[in-house]
């Protein structure tokens, strides 16, 4: 569900086969020798291209795999079914498509040592990849309060902490699943919390 860390450059447009190619090397690469071991060498070998070319559109090597690993659902339209739970479905399936993949698997723990280590890393992918994905997930939060599905003091924030977070540690730590049954569950506790349900009439 993470998007936009590539640079532009100036002059021909950029040849989305060239792209395609850069991105699709790169998860291979991850899943075959792992984050640390993958170089930008051999991606540039492998899309059959030049490093000039693969440098000018990523800049660093964090920055590559972030495209390759969280940019897959950047071009999905924003949920908007018209009801909270169905929006935070579908954002959570995003989700679950990236961070479940075998190359995600294999460049977090790597990737998330760059950026503790790199404080202007950090800053650079929470600009320009982790924000604008916050600002989606919070325009179908704000959607909801106005229809007066959640109540209006409700830590919005805090609210898509929880759900990225569910699923940074499914992936990093814990033996659980990550999946859209998973997903589900998860989406009725932020909405309905632990509390007791009225019981129907």
């Amino acid at each position: 569900m993470i998007s936009g860390v590539a640079t532009r450059a100036r002059g021909r447009p950029r040849d989305p086969a060239i792209d395609a190619a850069i991105l699709t090397a790169t998860r291979n690469l991850l899943v075959e020798v792992g984050y640390a071991a993958l170089t930008m060498e051999a991606v540039a070998a492998r899309a059959g291209i030049g490093k000039p070319s693969l440098y000018r559109r990523y800049p660093t090597k964090a920055a590559l795999v972030f495209e390759a690993v969280f940019g897959r659902t950047k071009a999905n339209p924003d949920p908007d079914t018209g009801t909270l739970v169905e929006d935070l479905r579908e954002a959570y399936s995003w989700a679950v498509e990236e961070f479940a993949a075998p190359e995600a698997r294999a460049a977090l723990p790597g990737l998330f040592a760059d950026l503790a280590a790199n404080p202007a890393l950090g800053q650079l992918v929470r600009a320009m990849v982790v924000d604008p994905e916050y600002q989606r997930v919070l325009a179908a939060l704000e959607r909801a309060c106005a229809r007066h599905e959640i109540r209006e003091d409700a830590d919005l924030i805090l609210a898509i902490d929880a759900f990225t977070g569910t699923a940074l540690v499914r992936v990093l730590l814990l033996d659980r699943p990550l999946d859209r049954q998973a997903g589900d569950r998860l989406v009725d506790l932020l909405v309905h919390g632990l509390a007791p349900r009225p019981a129907p009439r």
